[in-house]
């Protein structure tokens, strides 16, 4: 820990008791805190002093708190404040404290077991993520970084459920753009072929992140893969678009199109919106066979 960083027993802005560190990442830091003016747990979000004094990544965080509080009331977590300690010149964010796991780290734990969600779980587990980002979109807030350690699967002892987390590279329709020109955003794997060509986009950048997201929830792997961030560049932009009906057999052969769709390398050939690719896919195992078939059909349903 750095000279000068938060440390637990510390109370920020007079109020936030910290407890222990949950994370950090090259940014800043989160801690379990206690709410003393509220009375309850959170999870607190504060800048490194080594970058607090930069403006872009206050802008940033304060960017991250405006996209979440706008999108209160969907899946994604919860913000309860924004500030600055003064007395210490932290910037800081409070959100709600989820126990859970990533999607990430359950779907490692399954695979270490050779096992894989089951096409109605990943549906059951998704869903508020897609719904979260068409709230997201119609709002005009991009994610930019939809990849499943960024999304939590709550413990069934806490009520269950999903969130959709980490808007720090969030775009806002609108806002001043704080990506250096050249600098390719978010996570290899996820990343939108027109972000790694550099090339102007639009909300079909996080179609194509939660499509991936999806196929590796069926899967086991990313739909590309590679040694170097240079095979992975090329395979995205430029390779073939795998298919999911070999690997999940109880899936129908359309799903491959489904698939190719979704993962488009041209962002014109990709589906336009989250909601409608999601309502195809719930489409497609509904109308499939078996037991995740049948669960789908008695859980969801499509519009009219």
């Amino acid at each position: 820990m750095a000279a000068g960083d938060p440390k637990p027993g510390d109370v920020i802005d007079k109020r936030y008791r910290l407890e222990f560190e949950l994370g950090r990442g090259g940014h800043g830091l989160v801690f379990r805190a206690y709410d003393e003016e509220q009375g309850f747990d959170v999870a607190l979000k504060i800048l490194s002093q080594s970058i607090a004094d930069d403006p872009q990544y206050t802008v940033r965080l304060w960017r991250e708190a405006q996209s979440l509080q706008a999108l209160w009331g969907s899946s994604v977590v919860r913000v309860y404040g924004f500030g600055t300690d003064e007395e210490n010149g932290f910037v800081y964010m409070a959100m709600e404290l989820l126990e859970g796991e990533t999607l990430a780290d359950h779907l490692r734990e399954l695979e270490g077991f050779d096992c894989r969600m089951s096409a109605f779980r990943v549906l059951e587990a998704l869903d508020p993520v897609a719904r979260a980002l068409h709230a997201a979109h119609a709002k005009g807030i991009i994610h930019r970084d939809i990849k499943p350690s960024n999304i939590i699967l709550l413990h069934l002892e806490k009520g269950g459920g999903t969130r959709l987390m980490d808007f720090g590279l969030a775009k806002i329709q609108g806002s001043m753009q704080l990506t250096q020109a050249g600098m390719v955003a978010g996570s290899p794997s996820y990343i939108a072929p027109e972000v790694w060509r550099a090339q102007p986009f639009d909300h079909r950048i996080d179609v194509y992140s939660f499509a991936a997201v999806v196929y590796r929830a069926f899967a086991g792997a990313p739909p590309f893969v590679g040694d170097s961030m240079v095979d992975i560049l090329m395979a995205a932009t430029m390779g073939e678009r795998p298919k999911l009906s070999a690997i999940r057999p109880e899936l129908p052969l359309e799903v491959d199109g489904w698939l190719a769709k979704a993962l488009a390398i041209d962002p014109n050939e990709r589906y336009d919106y989250v909601s409608t690719m999601w309502n195809d896919l719930l489409r497609l195992v509904m109308y499939a066979s078996g037991p995740s078939a049948q669960l789908t059909r008695q859980t969801f349903q499509l519009p009219e």
